[in-house]
């Protein structure tokens, strides 16, 4: 068994490589693109990044500037059995977003909106319990991660309470986390609103506005959004954890919530169909068939930082419209869900894209593995050094609290000198969010950043940052990722 090192090598290699020959039995097997090609090299490294890391399943695509490489490895269904093929649709999770903002981009060409107008404008019926700061959310805030709406997810009330107009009306029991526009915070309920506004202002529903206006134009013969369209196609589902014994079992709900459909609770695709939707969005706005979806300036204007992440580590992060901005140019998005994890990178400079798919939430390793050796080669910089502890030390009681937002609860706990997490899913999404979870030990980075352990092999730890301390020096917020829970109580 390859060890991960070997991995890392291997995908290098695969950069330098450029241009590799079809396999002329697989070629053909591959859902319609006539500059594809099945990439025995890229298989076989694949095939072995999957079975070192314990992966489910996986698809890959790559547009290297002049040529589309795809594999695949795996299995789309642990219980039954049988493999990933090329034409097999893998869920996307937030993936989705990126979809989404393109819909609102839409409106902004056919001057139905303006990003900075008012959503209470468009939306009169929407309800927060802070009208005041609701006021103020505009329609970019919703898809730059800025508004503030205290909405990381919803309960599920059943099919027939599942509608996207559904998610509307719970908001009028969210809060608020900040003044919108003051900070950046990763946002699920303002990305189904602005699904919303696309359904509202053009008279038909999300499903089929993705439908007619992204997947149909483009060409995109292997994506779905409507669950419905499911026994057309071939699917993937995914697998979960057991926090317990670490044995993992499939999940028995493959689909979150359809009411957050926009924010990423439905899509799928083949990864080469996920390719060609970003090699459009990056091309100025026209799909590889000629067909154009966006304006150039508002394909542009997806790509430019509109807003900032808190900064974890040497690398920092901002957020555009619907893409997230990473150093060296890359735009990306990456996604979740039940026993999923997935990644869309693209190189606007260069106009290379790469799509990593998997059905299996370890799926982090093969990202880690496979995906950021080949995108770090598109821009020539060297992956940071990895953060180093700390020697100073540090006051258990400016951290030590408990941090929410209204799905998410981290305990944070001074033991020893050190600090401990526990997390606790408020919102019971996934199969395994009532397991209870291992307390991890937080190791400290300086400047108030912290290390925590994956609960995944081959997965990099994680990083939290706590900030905006207030008069007691207490902090008020824990960043992790892209998202701010605030301290309660």
């Amino acid at each position: 068994m390859s060890t991960r090192r070997e991995f890392l090598k291997t995908g290098a290699a695969l950069v330098a490589a450029g241009g590799i020959t079809a396999a002329p039995d697989t070629a053909a097997a591959m859902p319609a693109h006539s500059d594809t090609t099945h990439s025995p090299d890229f298989a076989e490294a694949l095939r072995a990044a999957v079975d070192a890391h314990r992966i489910t399943g996986a698809s890959f695509a790559y547009w290297d500037g002049s040529t589309l490489h795809s594999a695949v490895a795996g299995l789309r269904n642990s219980v039954a059995g049988d493999p990933v093929t090329p034409d097999t649709l893998m869920h996307v999770g937030s993936i989705t977003k990126v979809a989404n903002a393109t819909l609102v981009m839409q409106l902004v060409d056919d001057g139905l909106i303006g990003l900075d107008d008012p959503v209470l404008k468009h939306i009169p019926e929407l309800r927060t319990r802070d009208m005041d700061a609701l006021g103020r959310v505009t329609c970019k805030m919703l898809i730059n991660h800025t508004s503030g709406i205290d909405g990381e997810w919803l309960p599920e009330y059943g099919p027939d309470q599942e509608r996207i107009v559904d998610t509307i009306e719970r908001c009028a029991g969210l809060g608020q986390l900040f003044a919108p526009g003051t900070e950046t915070s990763y946002n699920n309920v303002a990305t189904v609103i602005a699904g919303y506004l696309s359904q509202k202002l053009r008279g038909e529903s999300w499903y089929t506005l993705v439908r007619k206006r992204i997947y149909e134009p483009l060409g995109m013969a292997h994506a779905l959004v409507d669950p419905l369209d499911v026994p057309r196609f071939r699917t993937s589902i995914g697998d979960l954890t057991d926090y317990t014994t670490g044995k993992m079992f499939q999940t028995k709900r493959p689909f979150l919530a359809p009411s957050f459909a926009p924010a990423g609770a439905t899509q799928m695709t083949t990864s080469t169909d996920l390719v060609d939707f970003a090699r459009a969005l990056i091309g100025g706005g026209v799909g590889t068939n000629g067909t154009r979806i966006l304006s150039e300036a508002s394909a542009r204007a997806m790509t430019t930082k509109t807003s900032e992440y808190v900064a974890m580590g040497a690398e920092s992060h901002g957020y555009g419209l619907g893409w997230s901005l990473q150093p060296g140019g890359l735009v990306s998005h990456g996604g979740g869900g039940p026993g999923v994890r997935s990644m869309l990178v693209a190189h606007p400079a260069t106009g290379r894209v790469a799509a990593l798919l998997t059905n299996c939430d370890r799926g982090d390793a093969l990202m880690d593995a496979f995906l950021d050796p080949i995108t770090r080669g598109w821009t020539g910089l060297q992956p940071p050094a990895p953060p180093r502890p700390s020697s100073k030390r540090i006051d258990p009681a400016r951290y030590a609290g408990t941090y929410e937002n209204n799905a998410d609860r981290y305990v944070i706990a001074a033991e020893a000198g050190a600090l401990t997490l526990r997390t606790y899913d408020k919102i019971g999404t996934y199969d395994n969010s009532d397991m209870e979870k291992p307390a991890l030990k937080l190791v400290s980075l300086g400047d108030d950043l912290f290390e925590r352990p994956s609960p995944f092999a081959g997965v990099k730890p994680g990083l939290l940052r706590f900030v905006k301390p207030g008069a007691d020096g207490k902090a008020r917020f824990l960043a992790d990722g892209g998202r701010l829970l605030a301290r309660v109580g």
